[in-house]
């Protein structure tokens, strides 16, 4: 154990700096923090102007919305939420409450009550809110999902007119860390995670017999030196990918606050097996889920990688290859039961692609299932030549001590 910590230690001086590229990752994806920020100010000022503009004079119809948004944001969510109320009809219409403002289209012909959807979704985001007295993100906007089909049917430039005027911005820690995840920020941190560890076990492979045999001296068996190297590589990804991500949080949590961990994230779930229908988990349930997928994503391109290195003998081959499997997953569509599906993480996590593939192997606990069923394939391709060492030796002690008792 000694003598294997001692390997250990050493082949950690031996790789590039990590801890600056730590640095680097981290202040980079906390710059959209700091533009999510500057845009909601724009937006509520640009906001402020079409209210008094809209409401300027004798035009008392609607007026609510602009006493309301100037009040307080709770005063403004509160107009928002009785509006929605009377679009879904579950609140009457009266001459101050009209049921429409500047962001609502129920008064818009061309919208054809498209968005009712999203509305529904929405005012049943709010009461859940409501009943576990969380504060929703300001200022509210309709949650629009496209996975639903919630803008099929409008022309581009409406498309474009829903989207510019329903902003989210996730300004508190456990927000942005959510807001990271579902712009698949993690691929760029798997990416930078392979430039560093792409060529670890492949270069050791390219001069392994000299390298091999001096570690045999000193007491480290051929397993030792493989585990040894995959250690290496799973801690370097997990740094690259894990702390950036854990910094960000931590500076903006101790900055902005944290948020609540019980905030509604819209998925699709599959209740008592009756087919696949919309529903909310609280934001602690998602965070949990993408971690454990993303840990897993992180061991399996970490046995990639050693597979890749024992088939190249080539460390900037290796590279490469791991850089396209991570591309390819990109825009490749949805397969259930293949192991690159799952570097969708957002979509994966929230059941969007199950939907969209129509597919229970899509689900989120079978992907977590399945990639590791993966993981475990890849390990027995990496100790395969081990086992095939292992194997020959026993044959040959065993045939010789049978020669010797003939």
């Amino acid at each position: 154990m000694k003598r294997w910590g001692y390997a250990l230690r050493f082949e950690l001086r031996k790789r590039p700096l990590v801890w600056p590229v730590v640095l680097l990752l981290a202040i980079g994806l906390s710059v959209g923090f700091w533009q999510q920020r500057q845009a909601q100010t724009q937006f509520l000022q640009n906001y402020t102007q079409r209210l008094d503009k809209q409401y300027v004079g004798n035009k008392q119809m609607g007026r609510a919305e602009l006493i309301s948004f100037k009040k307080s944001p709770t005063a403004y969510h509160q107009w928002y939420m009785d509006s929605l109320a009377i679009n879904l009809s579950k609140k009457n219409q009266t001459t101050v409450l009209p049921g429409f403002g500047i962001r609502l289209y129920a008064n818009i012909e061309t919208m054809n009550n498209v968005l009712l959807n999203s509305m529904a979704r929405t005012y049943s985001q709010f009461q859940y809110m409501r009943r576990q007295k969380i504060t929703p993100i300001y200022p509210d906007s309709l949650d629009i999902e496209t996975s639903t089909g919630d803008l099929d049917g409008l022309s581009t430039q409406d498309t474009q007119m829903v989207l510019r005027d329903n902003p989210h911005y996730y300004l508190q820690g456990w927000y942005y860390l959510w807001y990271l995840i579902r712009a698949n920020s993690v691929i760029l941190l798997f990416l930078v995670g392979i430039l560093l560890t792409g060529r670890q076990w492949a270069k050791e492979l390219a001069n392994k017999k000299a390298h091999s045999d001096w570690l045999l001296l000193q007491g480290q068996r051929t397993l030792a030196q493989l585990g040894n190297q995959f250690s290496i590589i799973f801690y370097t990804f997990a740094q690259i990918v894990l702390l950036p991500l854990g910094l960000v949080t931590l500076g903006i949590g101790l900055g902005a606050g944290w948020g609540d961990l019980r905030y509604p994230v819209f998925g699709f779930s599959n209740p008592e097996g009756l087919g696949l229908a919309e529903s909310f988990m609280p934001l602690r349930s998602y965070l949990f889920q993408a971690f454990g997928l993303i840990i897993l994503l992180i061991l399996f391109l970490t046995l990639l990688n050693m597979v890749f290195a024992q088939l190249f003998r080539n460390s900037w081959l290796t590279t490469v290859g791991l850089l396209l499997v991570v591309g390819i997953t990109q825009v490749m569509p949805a397969i259930p039961n293949f192991p690159l599906t799952y570097f969708r993480i957002n979509e994966t996590i929230t059941g969007i692609l199950q939907k969209t593939a129509d597919s229970d192997a899509l689900q989120p606990q079978s992907a977590l299932l399945n990639l590791s069923w993966w993981c475990l394939a890849l390990l027995i391709i990496v100790l395969l030549p081990i086992i095939s060492q292992q194997f020959h030796q026993f044959w040959r002690t065993a045939s010789h001590r049978y020669l010797q008792q003939a």
